[in-house]
Formats: structure tokens, C-alpha cells, sequence
């Protein structure tokens, strides 16, 4: 916190102290808490578009909204408030336009709030462009810069997991960093437009199937969604396009 904004604080005059009310100790201000949150949030790396994003706005209730909403904010409540006995994270599974990633931010603010977490929001496609450029001669970034962050968070958010098809070399990065964080036990929040389809013979990582129909096995490889399913609690959201149904009933 900088001085100024301690200074600016009537509650402890710019110390970041207050007295109990029985006079015999002292505490933090609710000026410091609040200050230290607001970093953390920051730190986060929410992009704009999500960070009103909360479990309390996300909307359950409106024309043909599918049964699996108000279930998903119930589990993901639950989850943030069993969270001190849970070394799983979530997977966030359902097509476009549904609420995963309001959703998935919603748990991750929670959790920062609530258990005072360091949080962290990755949009996969930027991983991995992060990643193959780390391996440019010319690039200032190297591999373990890029990495090192999402090992180290105590809870990542993976958000569009399987939105592109990376090189094999690229996809054993990300691995990697899949595989860290469940053997350090660090809960990891993934959402995927891809559903999971039953279990099928693992094909090559660059085999055809990856457009319309592909399913999470076809993009991220058998082996990276068995690990997914030990390490997180699935969450399937259905329904159609929320942005779609808001401009079709008049609103923006």
C-alpha cells in the first residue's frame, strides 16, 4: 500500500493500525486488508471483459435458461466453500456462450476473497504463443519466464483449453505444467468448449479430428484428459449462446 492512500484513511490515520474496541490490542485496518485484496486482483491478470464477473451476477433465471446453470453455481459455491479440505480444482465443460469463463472467475475471486489466494487467469491461446515464442532466438522471454508463474500459483484458471492445436513440443510445456500442478496438489480451474467424449484408443496429438464434433480427447490427447478428470471436479454447463438470447430479447 502506498502512503498516500494510508494517509487518506481517517479510520488509522495513515498507519494501517486500528485499536481493538477493547483498547488492549491493535489490528489491521480495513484500509490495509483492502488494499492487499485490490493487488491480488490485479496480480490476477483478469482481463476487463471478466472482471465484474462474480458468483452472485452470474444469471440462472432467464427466458429457457437450461436446468444446468443454477446446478453449476451451486457446485461451484460449494467448492469455494470447502476449499480448505480440497487439494481438486474444477473443469468447466459446455459449449459457447454459456458462462464457463463468468463462472470460472467467479470461483477464482471467490477464492482470492475468501482464502486469500494468489490467483491466475491464462487464456490458453496466449499460453501457448507465449511458449513457442520463448524458443525464438530473438525473443527476451525464455521458457522457464513463461512457465514459472503457472507452477507457482496457488490457483490456476486455464480458460479455453483446446481453443488451438499446438506443436507437440509446445503441448509438452503445457503438459508439464498440467502434470506440476497436480503432483504439488495446486488447484487448477479449467473451462473447455470441447465436450468429453467417451474414451476412444489415443490417436496422434496432430491427427484430423479437431473441427466441428471434436471432443476434448481429440484436442488435448487420452492422456492430458485422464489427468484432467483426477485433478478436477467436472462442471458441465448446457444451454444456448447466453450474448445470443440477451440481443434476441431487446437487451445489450
Amino acid at each position: 500500500m502506498s502512503a498516500i492512500e494510508l494517509q487518506e484513511c481517517p479510520q488509522c490515520d495513515g498507519t494501517g493500525w486500528v485499536t481493538t474496541q477493547g483498547g488492549g490490542e491493535v489490528e489491521r485496518c480495513d484500509c490495509f486488508r483492502n488494499a492487499r485484496s485490490g493487488r491480488r486482483l490485479e496480480r490476477a491478470g483478469i482481463p476487463r471483459r471478466y472482471q465484474h464477473c462474480s458468483l452472485d451476477n452470474f444469471e440462472t433465471e432467464f427466458l429457457n435458461a437450461d436446468p444446468s446453470l443454477g446446478g453449476a453455481v451451486m457446485k461451484c459455491q460449494r467448492f469455494v466453500e470447502g476449499f480448505a479440505d480440497l487439494d481438486e480444482g474444477l473443469l468447466f465443460v459446455g459449449p459457447v456462450g454459456v458462462g464457463k469463463t463468468h463462472l470460472a472467475v467467479g470461483v477464482l475471486r471467490a477464492l482470492m476473497d475468501t482464502h486469500k489466494v494468489n490467483g491466475l487467469f491464462v487464456d490458453y491461446r496466449d499460453l501457448l504463443r507465449d511458449i513457442q515464442d520463448s524458443y525464438n532466438k530473438v525473443s527476451e522471454t525464455s521458457e522457464l519466464q513463461v512457465v514459472r508463474p503457472l507452477l507457482n500459483a496457488d490457483v490456476l484458471l486455464l480458460d479455453e483449453l483446446g481453443a488451438r492445436r499446438p506443436s507437440a513440443w509446445v503441448f509438452d510445456t503445457v503438459s508439464h505444467v498440467v502434470n506440476d500442478r497436480y503432483n504439488n496438489r495446486r488447484p487448477t480451474l479449467i473451462t473447455t468448449n470441447y465436450p468429453d467424449a467417451p474414451e476412444a484408443p489415443e490417436g496422434p496429438l496432430d491427427s484430423a479430428k479437431g473441427g466441428v464434433g471434436a471432443s476434448l480427447q481429440d484436442r488435448i490427447g487420452g492422456r492430458l484428459r485422464s489427468r484432467l478428470f483426477e485433478m478436477c471436479i467436472p462442471v458441465q454447463l448446457q444451454g444456448s449462446d447466453f450474448r445470443r438470447v440477451m440481443k434476441r430479447a431487446g437487451y445489450r
